[in-house]
């Protein structure tokens, strides 16, 4: 079941915990003193984050009578400078009404425009949800979210990889180049790169934007395994936000076959309408579904 509230947000009934993080409190009645409990670090899309827990509302925001849920960048120089760290988010709070186990999750309405990006200059501030559940119906235990005093957040993050190409229309570079690499995981050997060919190659050249999603160095893949990914690669319209997307089903990469190429991403005549300041955007998002190694 999907609901929309009011206030642009979506919240689902679903039977699947969360992928990334379970923040277990067994005495929620110990924090009502307190302004703010943050969790401790979890690891999703290369980065660690944390959840915020304001348990009487975000008294900065004036919010009242609800509970406010956030997430939070963690670690030391999470990111270097210039750089642009983008994500879809999803929070939880778990439901046990009747002895059932279910999960409220809450989301924006339109991901594409209430996207939350982490910069340099401001790790440290929140993505998330200033009215997450109102105070009384998670206090009332016959609707099973606070049971015994004890209840469960959680929550799943979904990184975008961002790279900005400067000064555009005048690169004088050979027909590719390639961003710097990064990462959706622990794994080493699951880095990536873009490899943008301006002006097209095979049956996009002259008219076309090409772009390659390439393994940053197969040779570091353990012999015969291969990674099973699911991508999607964007370029941003910086004028309205019509952004132009390339979903791609979920495709087996290794050492023989370590790239994908959309050959007509977009065309040179759209691209250029995309800009502000004569600089291309691309986004890129990437799910591990599964690594196969022999043996």
């Amino acid at each position: 079941m999907a609901v929309n509230d009011r206030n642009g947000l979506d919240w689902t009934i679903s039977k699947k915990p969360p992928k990334h993080y379970r923040l277990v409190i067994n005495s929620f009645s110990s924090l009502t003193s307190e302004e703010k409990y943050e969790s401790g670090e979890f690891e999703a899309g290369g980065y660690k984050w944390k959840l915020v827990l304001f348990p009487n509302g975000n008294k900065d925001r004036d919010v009242k009578d609800h509970i406010s849920l956030y997430l939070k960048m963690g670690g030391k120089d999470a990111i270097k400078p210039h750089k642009i760290v983008t994500i879809d988010y999803k929070l939880f709070l778990l439901n046990r009404h009747n002895g059932k186990e279910r999960y409220r999750v809450l989301e924006h309405t339109n991901k594409k425009e209430k996207k939350y990006c982490f910069y340099k200059t401001i790790v440290g501030c929140l993505a998330g949800f200033d009215l997450f559940i109102p105070l009384d119906l998670f206090r009332d235990t016959s609707e099973g979210y606070l049971i015994d005093d004890r209840c469960e957040f959680g929550a799943e993050v979904f990184v975008s990889e961002t790279t900005r190409v400067t000064n555009f229309s005048t690169l004088n570079t050979p027909s590719h180049l390639y961003s710097k690499s990064f990462c959706f995981s622990k794994q080493s050997y699951c880095a990536w790169e873009l490899c943008l060919y301006p002006k097209g190659c095979g049956i996009g050249e002259g008219s076309h934007l090409s772009l390659y999603l390439c393994l940053n160095d197969p040779d570091k893949l353990p012999p015969g395994s291969k990674i099973l990914a699911e991508f999607n690669l964007r370029i941003l319209d910086q004028i309205h936000g019509n952004h132009c997307s390339k979903a791609t089903k979920v495709r087996w990469f290794d050492a023989a076959n370590p790239s994908f190429c959309h050959h007509q991403m977009i065309t040179l005549e759209e691209n250029a309408r995309f800009s502000m300041d004569d600089s291309c955007i691309i986004e890129v998002e990437v799910t591990i579904q599964g690594v196969s190694v022999p043996g």
